[in-house]
């Protein structure tokens, strides 16, 4: 099962290792780590709209204009349905 994550991207749900809040960071390590993955060109826009939030995953990190409460509410109908494996 897919998960939209923003744009026209939608993301395999097992792949997805964590959604965080962008309008909730305050912490240094955070920024270095999207800096680190932008050096890294591992970070993708989703869109020109501010980003929300912070979706990493197994190969890339994505930053979206949706909210993390939305994005995991997305996430958890594909758990609750049995798509993603507990793991």
């Amino acid at each position: 099962m897919y998960v939209h994550v923003g744009g026209e991207v939608s993301l395999p749900s097992d792949l997805i290792v964590g959604i965080f809040n962008l309008d909730a960071v305050k912490d240094l390590s955070t920024l270095t780590f999207m800096q680190k993955l932008e050096e890294a060109e591992q970070l993708e826009l989703m869109s020109g709209d501010l980003p929300r939030s912070l979706i990493v995953t197994l190969e890339r990190s994505y930053l979206s204009p949706l909210s993390s409460g939305t994005l995991m509410k997305r996430w958890q109908t594909n758990y609750v349905l049995g798509v993603i494996d507990e793991r």
